[in-house]
């Protein structure tokens, strides 16, 4: 009897064990889920807010956040839906060649498209616009062969080949050469000149240096650190987010930190962006009385104010917003007569664009996002940090094109390891 009760003792005690386990994976697996990643970061948006609050109407706050709340659970949709619906989408053949196999085709076509249109929107050379995708398709691939050799789909590469096992350190020195050809050519650091910050944001030197800089950020501490300092100097929060978020998340991944790290690391980087957004304040000639870390709730309050005039100017633009890579200026335009970048959280600029209908945007954005959560880890931290980072900007062209190139190097990983 006694062995009995010792045993039935021992079985719950594992049973204990066994949930707990359970538990700690779920929570493991959801802080680096893309509908979590959604949900905290308009719940910090909303949360910095609360000073401001009494500016709002209830009727109108209750308006916002019902509105917000159905696009994030239009969003969450496709997450929820059974794998084996998936299954047989992707059994599915058009001209007998298998709807997986097409899909690198049909990403890579839609990314060509949007950058010819984007390029050509910005520049008016027919020469840059075909450039463009050119090179990032090409860029894109260099990364699959890396990726295939690194990992054994390519067996004893070539010498040539071999040398894509560089590609992290090639990559971040193209990030640091490009950010010193960036201040040679307008001869001072963007942080220090709050015009020249504004002239670059669709300077492709800072696009690729921010990128290569994120991507190489994420191998160690030390590229971290060098990629930390040269975006900070850069003067873009954005890149500073998107750095240390996919750093986090990255080393998370790899359980090299525990989520009380993660908590610490994000505090820290909040003191960092409200130290950033002051100087930049105060290298733009503005005169504003707000305190270093009250500026966070200013920011947060200022976007939901532009996304209670995007929901109540009854304006429908129809893409112009989105696929438009001048589109936050275009915000500013229409709701505010004046030509500026303005950020209105996530679904803002869809709202802006398609009213309602924009949650049919938010659930294809679901569907996308679950294929890179499901795809290249390394990928998928940087487009969590990034969608991080959307929560507080809006959905725009840069994020269109990031998110597509993303599509279109998952799908070709995909194709490879199910042939290994």
């Amino acid at each position: 009897m006694l062995n009995t009760i010792t045993n039935s003792g021992i079985e719950i005690f594992k049973g204990d064990n066994i949930k707990r386990t359970k538990i700690i994976e779920f929570l493991e697996k959801s802080i680096i889920h893309p509908v979590f990643i959604v949900t905290v970061g308009h719940l910090a948006i909303f949360l910095l807010a609360i000073p401001y609050y009494s500016s709002f109407e209830y009727t109108s706050l209750i308006k916002i956040f019902l509105l917000v709340s159905l696009f994030i659970i239009s969003y969450s949709i496709p997450f929820f839906i059974d794998k084996k619906i998936y299954q047989y989408f992707n059994r599915i053949k058009i001209l007998n060649i298998q709807l997986k196999t097409l899909l690198p085709v049909v990403y890579g076509v839609i990314l060509s498209i949007l950058m010819f249109h984007g390029v050509f929107t910005i520049t008016h050379s027919y020469l840059l616009s075909l450039l463009y995708p050119i090179l990032v398709l090409i860029i894109s691939n260099l990364y699959v062969i890396q990726k295939f050799v690194g990992n054994g789909v390519i067996k004893n590469p070539s010498t040539v080949l071999g040398v894509f096992k560089q590609m992290d350190n090639i990559l971040f020195t193209v990030g640091i050469l490009s950010f010193i050809a960036l201040t040679v050519k307008y001869g001072t650091l963007p942080i220090l000149d709050y015009n020249l910050r504004i002239a670059i944001s669709n300077d492709p030197l800072r696009l690729i240096s921010t990128g290569a800089l994120v991507y190489g950020g994420m191998c160690n501490t030390f590229y971290f650190t060098v990629a930390f300092v040269l975006l900070l100097l850069l003067g873009y929060k954005a890149g500073i987010l998107i750095l240390c978020i996919s750093f986090l998340l990255y080393r998370y991944s790899l359980r090299k930190i525990s989520i009380i790290e993660i908590v610490v690391s994000l505090l820290g980087l909040m003191v960092v962006l409200a130290v950033m957004s002051k100087v930049i304040l105060l290298s733009s000639g503005q005169k504003w009385s707000i305190g270093v870390l009250e500026i966070l709730s200013y920011r947060a309050y200022f976007d939901i104010t532009v996304l209670e005039k995007v929901i109540n100017s009854q304006i429908h633009t129809l893409g112009k917003v989105i696929l438009n890579p001048n589109g936050e200026k275009l915000i500013g335009e229409l709701l505010f007569g004046y030509s500026h970048n303005f950020t209105s959280t996530m679904f803002g600029p869809i709202y802006l664009d398609f009213g309602i209908y924009g949650l049919v945007f938010a659930i294809l954005l679901g569907l996308f996002s679950r294929s890179i959560y499901m795809g290249d880890r390394r990928i998928y931290c940087i487009y969590a940090a990034i969608l991080l980072s959307m929560c507080e900007i809006g959905i725009n062209y840069g994020f269109l094109i990031v998110l597509f190139i993303m599509l279109y190097v998952n799908s070709i990983l995909s194709l490879g390891w199910l042939r290994r």
